[in-house]
């Protein structure tokens, strides 16, 4: 792990609730700048997606034991225990957020993001993009896109792709994740995590 000023964490949060809209993600961010107002100027921050079984009627719906994750400079790590004990009102559902647990990033060979903001007009010039930012961090690995990706965050339209990267070494794949790729990662967009396998990204 680098010097301590750089190091990033993920914190996991023990949350109660039954379901959050499928576009809560701006609702959710705006929930989190009470309790954390320095959470989305902080470089480095980012919301992981919430895990749950999406429906057809704009509602997604909370596994019994879900988690709110949040990725986090060290530094701020005893800062983000603010939000336990809090009631967070996403877009009129209600989230309780238990105890955090702080999680060291874990090197692995491939890593996944769910999606990845970009404003490329395919997947073409999203690839050529990808293969840039990997080049400007100093990784060498292979890469796979995969689905492209929509999501609304108030007014605005976020688009992009999966993706998927393999071949990292362990150096590389901690930088990967403490820097991210693309915008809004305070969305849960361009957050890498380890995959245990690359058939596709998805």
């Amino acid at each position: 792990m680098p010097a301590s000023s750089m190091s990033v964490v993920d914190i996991v949060f023990d949350i109660e609730g039954t379901s959050l809209p499928i576009e809560h993600a701006l609702a959710l961010l705006r929930a989190l700048e009470g309790p954390l107002p320095w959470f989305p100027a902080e470089a480095r921050t980012g919301v992981h997606p919430v895990r749950g079984a999406t429906t057809g009627y704009g509602v997604l719906l909370l596994a019994h034991r879900a988690k709110l994750v949040l990725r986090t400079p060290e530094a701020r790590l005893d800062e983000s225990r603010a939000l336990e004990g809090q009631v967070l009102d996403v877009a009129g559902s209600l989230l309780r957020v238990g105890a955090g647990r702080p999680r060291s990033l874990r090197p692995s060979a491939t890593l996944h993001a769910q999606r990845v903001a970009s404003d490329a007009g395919d997947e073409g010039a999203f690839q050529g993009e990808v293969a840039g930012w990997l080049d400007a961090l100093g990784v060498d690995c292979k890469f796979i896109t995969g689905r492209a990706r929509t999501a609304r965050a108030g007014a605005r339209d976020i688009g992009g792709y999966s993706v998927a990267l393999h071949g990292l070494r362990v150096e590389e794949s901690l930088r990967v994740q403490r820097e991210g790729m693309g915008g809004d990662r305070c969305l849960g967009w361009g957050i890498f995590v380890p995959a245990k396998t690359i058939v596709a990204a998805d």
